[in-house]
């Protein structure tokens, strides 16, 4: 059975539209709060309404343009950026949930006196990863002319109450080239590791593939270890990092020919990178973008680390989302496997443990776009029915997943008929 957290006009709590279709801003604020609802899927046999109620703070902002999300055990962080409903300008809002999404601290705005938020969309969201009391976040400030933008840091040390500012993981002298599609993730030691995509080499068909790393030692700390992953990656997908319990750093991206997804690894937390391997050899030759990137997550088995991703295809042969099993070596563990169909695509992944093993992903009809989840109980051998999260006639976007201990959450934006768009969160229950 599935809760469904929702928001209606009706109901109490400040939530923030997007961007309109038609790439203009609305100034309607929009009260709302969410609620908890059970939805009638093809998996349930009857709808029963729920009375816990479910309260997100209000975040102050009156629309959301970004969001991204990273759990730690029943802790999650939520990053939102968006237009602020009394100043009218772009701003950046930190919430976090101690309980697995019961209930929500109230809002922070992350970049008071630090460095402007550039407005974004999905698919190029503003990351944040934490480590205890540590949590960072990266974002994309407006440059001279509006393709241009340094990505901004700042740094909590107190669970995110307070900000301060760090240095740009990129330098100055890049100030005016644009940066985006970037991933952050923090390592077991408190280290965190980032990619991003830029045209500093002004090849034009194409973005390079960066790395660094940042370890807070002291007032002087700053980013290390900067490396070029990738040349000649695809221009405009987004690329994921996470890192195993070994300490280990992983990257997931998408190559320029063939434009297949890659994974690229290293074993000295940043220091050095082996070659990247293809996902999967599909072999997919394409000329642009696809704004398609992926998933990945690690599991271990003994002193054995497993890497699972979700990759989308766009071969017109074997089109969609698929999940993918390897070693850290990139040998394959398991078979791959289509999740969805042919319209399948914006998967995310995670983990609980070593069997639970959670995606979710969009898929399309002739009338409608859904949000579907789909888990596996045995490391990835098997995997459920697919079930659908979103009530018929929702518009939503880009969905993420994350593993906590009560439980995989999941997070999407979805677009109302007044052009605005909201935040849902959903979980599965048994």
């Amino acid at each position: 059975m599935i809760i469904f957290y929702a928001k209606n006009f009706n109901y109490k709590m400040a939530f923030i539209p997007i961007r309109t279709k038609n790439n203009s801003l609305s100034s309607k604020v929009v009260i709302a709060s969410l609620f908890l609802l059970f939805i009638n899927l093809s998996s349930c046999s009857q709808i029963r309404p729920i009375n816990t109620q479910h309260n997100f703070a209000d975040t102050g902002l009156q629309t959301i343009d970004t969001l991204d999300v990273y759990a730690e055990g029943n802790t999650i962080h939520a990053l939102l950026s968006g237009v602020d409903n009394k100043s009218q300008t772009p701003a950046l809002r930190y919430i976090s949930s101690l309980d697995a999404g019961k209930t929500w601290s109230l809002p922070v705005t992350v970049n008071r006196n630090l460095a402007k938020v550039k407005q974004s969309k999905r698919g190029n969201d503003f990351q944040i990863a934490a480590h205890g009391d540590k949590i960072m976040a990266i974002w994309q400030t407006q440059g001279g002319e509006p393709w241009s933008g340094i990505l901004s840091a700042a740094l909590s040390l107190d669970k995110g109450k307070t900000w301060n500012k760090v240095p740009s993981p990129v330098d100055n002298k890049y100030s005016k080239i644009n940066q985006g599609y970037y991933d952050i993730t923090a390592d077991l030691h408190g280290t965190f590791h980032i990619t991003w995509l830029d045209d500093r080499e002004e090849v034009g068909d194409s973005q390079g593939l960066r790395y660094a790393s940042f370890q807070h030692l002291n007032k002087d700390s700053n980013w290390a270890y900067h490396n070029d992953l990738e040349a000649t990656s695809c221009t405009c997908c987004w690329s994921n990092i996470t890192a195993d319990k070994k300490g280990n750093i992983h990257v997931l991206f998408r190559d320029d020919n063939p434009r297949d997804m890659m994974l690229i690894s290293s074993f000295d937390a940043g220091k050095s990178w082996k070659n990247a391997d293809p996902v999967w050899a599909f072999g997919w030759n394409f000329v642009g973008c696809p704004h398609q990137g992926g998933g990945i997550a690690t599991t271990q088995n003994n002193d054995e680390t497993i890497l699972h991703s979700v990759v989308w295809n766009g071969n017109e042969s074997n089109r969609g989302l698929y999940y993918h099993q390897s070693k850290s070596n990139n040998e394959t563990t398991s078979p791959i496997v289509s999740l969805g169909d042919e319209t399948s695509a914006s998967g995310d992944i995670a983990v609980i443990d070593n069997n639970q093993i959670g995606v979710v992903y969009t898929t399309s009809t002739t009338e409608n776009t859904l949000v579907m989840a789909k888990l596996s109980q045995d490391g990835g051998k098997s995997w459920q029915k697919e079930q659908r999260l979103t009530d018929e006639g929702a518009e939503p976007a880009h969905p993420r997943i994350v593993g906590t201990t009560d439980g995989f959450r999941f997070f999407w934006t979805e677009w109302l008929e007044n052009g605005n768009a909201i935040l849902v969160m959903s979980e599965l229950k048994n």
